[in-house]
């Protein structure tokens, strides 16, 4: 698909370029108006990023008629809507269920209570939607929009107004129509965190504004709180740089003091989830249920696991061996491919990038973005998996990178043409009819990325079908046969006992028994996904 949209785009070019010998000078002089005008707009530094992530809410919005609010499929996205939904509930985490051994499934503990193994902050902004528009996925389409607005706003600092302009709209394909828009999997709320580092730090170095430093803090909070690895990968190059650069009272203490409070914030919802301020839930999870750890150079774990309903880690210790051997190589620049589809939307922005990456580095301007751009790039080779958002920290760090080579090509003259002139106007042209027409061609086939999915996905649909059929209380007993992760149906909601429908393990008549007596007066059903997709009578 990627491919295919990049050739669109290079013949579009071409035709544009037809076209553009053939015009006359009027038609000429509309286009430089046109130009002109986004300039004047650009100039208006406040509404540009205000306007741009309006316009990311209102177009996805008006597309719920036609393209609806997104199913998850994917065990990350269970564990996320249970986190929303736990947050919504005013609690951090959940009283362990005394049969929670029906209830385990993929990234949620069970015990010592029942709660998301992530860090909060997806969760959160999912539960602010879940409170206000009483949907969580409501969470992740603000967080889009402010994303857009956000990156605006620190590629300002880096670039002239009308290139920082440039770059936002490079990056608006990411936010509008990639999953950290219409799924729970997150990146845009990282994305933010990263955003705001790296807009006050420019700010706070080159224009000595010290009050951007409480934005700094703000930002390495969330990315902290919704990514702690990566998200230290930005703050110690950025803050050791903002330290060479300025020692003052008045630039420390914000940042110290948001420092604090987030620090504090995260060792409660560690005691909270785990019992223990500094054990994370992902490390909890980890050594519960997993035996392949998410760095390469650490061993395979040797200790029992207890997760028994389907394998977990058959293909993580493929994905480990791949790490560890020669195959990194190769598997990590096209993992570095699919994330830098994701940040730009099309593949063509990486051909300047690449022809002026030299020029990047030796710039003032930006070499520390590029820095930044190297730390991940390094980064991702200690990692066993490596996921488009697991970068988002760096997103707006890539999106200047992107923008500076477009400066660059801009300057190209080839046999006295201003080649590059015309490709700087032709390019965007070309990329956002692309980006239109495939998203719509998705969205009338119905084949966006977020309908293509797993069967688990028709979770809720079968839920409100049996309710529609027999109002009351239910249980679902799910019996596998084989099944992968990625069709599990156990998932459940925070407050587990209210919930009209609860789906659990098939553990055997004799285990079954003894939830059959716990939740005695609903009703049960057998549901065996591998063979049928039917529920009968338990």
């Amino acid at each position: 698909m990627y491919n295919h949209q990049l050739v669109y785009c290079a013949v579009l070019i071409g035709i544009f370029g037809a076209v553009a010998k053939a015009m006359s000078p009027r038609w000429h002089y509309l286009w430089q108006r046109f130009v002109h005008g986004l300039s004047a707009l650009a100039r208006r530094k406040t509404l540009s990023w205000v306007g741009l992530g309006t316009l990311v809410l209102v177009a996805r919005a008006a597309l719920l008629p036609v393209w609806p609010i997104p199913r998850p499929f994917i065990y990350d996205e269970f564990s996320y809507i249970l986190q929303a939904d736990t947050f919504a509930h005013g609690r951090l985490a959940n009283p362990a269920h005394p049969l929670w051994q029906f209830f385990e499934s993929a990234y949620i503990l069970q015990q010592p209570t029942y709660a998301s193994r992530f860090p909060p902050a997806q969760g959160l902004v999912m539960a602010i939607g879940q409170v206000i528009f009483g949907h969580p996925w409501f969470g992740v389409w603000l967080s889009a929009g402010l994303l857009a607005a956000v990156l605006c706003w620190a590629l300002q600092g880096w670039l002239p107004p009308g290139w920082a302009l440039f770059g936002a709209f490079i990056g608006l394909n990411l936010c509008l129509f990639s999953y950290w828009m219409d799924s729970y999997w997150g990146g845009a709320v990282t994305a933010i965190g990263g955003a705001l580092v790296t807009g006050a730090w420019v700010r706070i170095t080159r224009a000595n504004r010290w009050v951007y430093a409480w934005l700094f803090g703000i930002g390495a909070v969330i990315v902290v709180l919704a990514r702690p690895f990566e998200g230290l990968l930005l703050l110690v190059p950025a803050l050791i740089a903002l330290g060479m650069a300025n020692r003052t009272a008045r630039v420390w203490l914000p940042i110290v003091l948001t420092g604090i409070a987030g620090a504090s914030w995260l060792a409660y919802d560690n005691y909270r989830v785990t019992g223990h301020p500094l054990r994370l839930p992902y490390r909890e999870y980890y050594q519960q249920y997993e035996i392949v750890p998410p760095f390469s150079f650490m061993p395979i774990s040797t200790a029992p696991r207890t997760f028994g309903h389907f394998d977990l880690e058959s293909r993580n210790r493929e994905t480990y061996e791949r790490s560890r051997s020669w195959r990194l190589f190769v598997d990590r620049p096209l993992d570095w491919l699919t994330l830098l589809r994701y940040y730009y939307g099309n593949l063509i922005w990486l051909l300047p990038l690449a022809a002026f990456t030299p020029f990047l580095w030796r710039s003032r301007r930006t070499r520390f973005a590029a820095i930044l751009a190297a730390v991940a790039a390094a980064a991702s080779l200690i990692e066993v998996w490596w996921y488009p958002h697991y970068g988002a920290p760096f997103t707006a760090a890539l999106l200047i990178l992107a923008a500076q080579s477009m400066r660059y090509l801009r300057q190209w003259k080839y046999g006295g043409q201003e080649v590059g002139r015309f490709l700087v106007s032709a390019m965007p042209v070309a990329v956002l009819l692309v980006m239109v027409a495939s998203q719509a061609r998705a969205i009338a086939t119905h084949r966006t990325a977020d309908l293509v999915q797993a069967k688990n996905s028709q979770k809720e649909s079968a839920e409100q079908e049996l309710l529609e059929r027999q109002p009351g209380q239910h249980v679902i007993f799910v019996r596998y046969t084989g099944p992968s992760p990625h069709d599990e149906w156990v998932y459940n909601p925070a407050d587990l006992d209210a919930a009209p429908v609860i789906w659990a393990h098939d553990m055997g008549q004799i285990e079954n028994e003894r939830l059959r007596r716990y939740y005695a007066g609903r009703s049960f059903w057998l549901f065996t996904p591998d063979e049928s997709m039917s529920l009968r009578h338990y």
